[in-house]
């Protein structure tokens, strides 16, 4: 998503009350720094610069003195591109969280406590107090109780600092189970459903598993064969390989929202209330799933094997209820 070239005011403002406690606890700082650490641009962070340069507080007579005014450090700001405060006034704490911020954030630290190693929750407890300093009142007791893990997760941190890949049986959707050999990357936390995001072996492309569909986990004897590592996952929880089948469905346009987790790519129009997309799948398996999402809404256009997949689950389905 592109980023607008000028702030609003309101965006102004709060960014400012950011700012200045920054630059005042870092000292000098590049343009691109700053861009990098506020999410904005280079030419936004001199718009705030120079916003901050005809800031101030007036005197007591209603006008403003130098010794009223932010200063900066022009020569260097002109040739170096860094930014340092000569002078400031008025701006200089940090905004607080409000209480119902701060529950909020301890909330969320009680619900993820479950996966932290008892090695680190010395850090997570020292972030709590912080957090519970920070705020501007004090936060509400709340009381969370952390999602359960299905799976011994010791297993998986002695396969990551060995360099190890585990292996586990894995149930799918259709309750068949396979045996799976994988590199762990990362835990990500979905409601209450966890999922081990891993490198597949079998594969060669990167999976999600839900931990409550392995079972019989343990560390194996193969290295790992990717070089990847968590901080190379983006968010999406499923990610497009390229060895992914790609599925075309006609699909009312009303009920797009309903499968944006799938990351649906629009091919084009086919009528005032119908698109066609196409969608990637792991296997073939999984077309029938995404289809019984929104019955009624959307037909398989190709390949053929999709078209007979849901073709046959569907007799498969109907014979159930009829036996």
């Amino acid at each position: 998503m592109s980023v607008p070239q000028r702030l609003e005011a309101s965006d102004r403002v709060t960014l400012l009350m950011s700012f200045v406690p920054y630059l005042i606890d870092q000292g000098p700082v590049s343009i691109d720094r700053l861009a990098q650490h506020f999410s904005i641009t280079p030419a936004q962070v001199l718009e705030l610069v120079l916003l901050l340069a005809m800031s101030g507080v007036p005197g007591d007579d209603g006008y403003y003195q130098h010794q009223d005014l932010f200063d900066i450090n022009w020569d260097l700001l002109e040739e170096q591109q860094i930014v340092e405060l000569w002078q400031h006034v008025a701006v200089e704490a940090t905004p607080r969280f409000s209480a119902r911020e701060a529950a909020a954030l301890l909330a969320g630290l009680q619900y993820i406590s479950g996966i932290v190693p008892d090695s680190e929750k010395v850090i997570v407890e020292n972030l709590v107090r912080k957090i519970s300093l920070g705020a501007s009142a004090a936060p509400e007791n709340l009381l969370i109780s952390p999602a359960p893990v299905p799976v011994d997760l010791e297993i998986m941190r002695s396969a990551v600092s060995s360099g190890n890949s585990v292996q586990f049986n894995y149930q799918n959707a259709f309750g068949i189970q396979a045996q799976r050999l994988v590199d762990p990357l990362r835990l990500d936390l979905v409601g209450e459903s966890w999922y081990l995001r891993a490198w597949c072996h079998d594969r060669d492309a990167l999976r999600t598993f839900r931990l409550d569909r392995i079972s019989e986990l343990s560390v194996s004897d193969s290295p790992f064969v990717t070089r990847l590592n968590a901080e190379d996952l983006g968010d999406e929880l499923f990610e497009v390989s390229e060895t992914d089948l790609r599925v075309r469905f006609s699909i009312e346009e009303s009920a797009l929202p309903l499968i944006s987790a799938y990351k649906p790519v629009v091919i084009s129009s086919l009528s005032q209330d119908s698109l066609e997309i196409e969608v990637a799948f792991s296997s073939l398996s999984s077309v029938p799933i995404f289809v019984a999402h929104i019955p009624g809404s959307i037909t398989v256009l190709n390949p053929p094997a999709a078209i007979e997949a849901v073709q046959l689950w569907a007799k498969q389905a109907l014979a159930s209820y009829n036996a």
